[in-house]
């Protein structure tokens, strides 16, 4: 069951600006950059997660496309050491732009697919940041929010701009659920050099559940039926015995007479044989 399409109620442009007011930055230095690179011989394309590579069992567009760099997330933050962070950031980019690229092509407006690119930059400068061969890499300088937003510190714009889309939860849905599983992910945001930030994050995950899981139906009261899986009695006796049983059955028993029969009249044959013998010898 998908929500309602985003084509409906496309925020103007002044909508737009307040929903997310900034703009990617291009600086010369950035063009100088990005003429080095392109001298420089390209890394080996790393795959996001083999685990997670599964696409199209999401309801939501925005999740499903983010579902593999999600298994990379997740993998990331067990990993320790790395031995080519450069490779893995250029991965990480190029994966990020092929699923803006994706997600362009569906009817979402720029303020919501800004918001979408935020988030999953900001949740992968997060984790690899939390590392320590993260910390210690050129990660720190240049991060994702960097090339992608022209911004270094995203931690409290993601609540905000959150926050801005919850009154309209129904028209944003989509995005809200993206933010959601971020969160869930381990996006803590400003809230992570917080004394009780995991309190905090607990209580706006739980929030959002709130407010989004109604949008999606009423929950199933039974995912299964189980008296579907229990075989009758009936049935049971009639997968436990063979049709060929009866026969099998009848055909011991009257083994068995025959044998018990034969055994009968030879004995009395014997006897017969015995008394014809003492008659004869009179």
């Amino acid at each position: 069951m998908r929500a309602s399409t985003p084509s409906k109620n496309v925020p103007t442009e002044g909508e737009s600006s307040l929903l997310f007011n900034y703009l990617p930055q291009d600086t010369g230095s950035e063009a100088a950059d990005l003429s080095v690179e392109q001298t420089k011989p390209k890394p080996p394309a790393l795959l996001a997660d083999p685990e997670f590579d599964m696409r199209g069992v999401a309801w939501n567009p925005l999740c499903d496309a983010a579902t593999p760099l999600i298994g990379l997330v997740i993998r990331l933050r067990r990993l320790d050491p790395h031995d080519d962070v450069p490779a893995l950031y250029q991965s990480v980019s190029n994966q990020i732009t092929t699923i803006m690229e994706e997600v362009s092509q569906l009817d979402y407006d720029a303020g919501m697919l800004k918001a979408y690119s935020y988030s999953l930059c900001l949740l992968v400068d997060e984790v690899v940041m939390r590392t320590t061969w993260g910390r210690l890499s050129t990660w720190s300088a240049r991060s994702l929010l960097s090339q992608f937003h022209g911004e270094t510190q995203g931690g409290e714009k993601f609540f905000t701009v959150m926050n801005n889309m919850i009154p309209e939860a129904a028209r944003y849905q989509h995005v809200l659920e993206f933010m959601y599983q971020c969160l869930v992910s381990g996006l803590k945001g400003k809230y992570g050099a917080h004394p009780k930030g995991d309190d905090e994050i607990q209580k706006i995950i739980d929030q959002l559940h709130g407010l989004l899981r109604p949008l999606r139906g009423e929950t199933p009261t039974r995912l299964t039926n189980p008296l579907a899986n229990v075989a009758p009695r009936n049935d049971r006796l009639k997968r436990a015995w063979p049709l060929w049983t009866p026969w099998a059955l009848a055909a011991v028993v009257l083994t068995a007479a025959y044998t018990i029969y034969t055994i009968r009249l030879n004995a009395i044959t014997q006897e017969v044989l015995v008394s014809l013998e003492r008659i004869l010898n009179l």
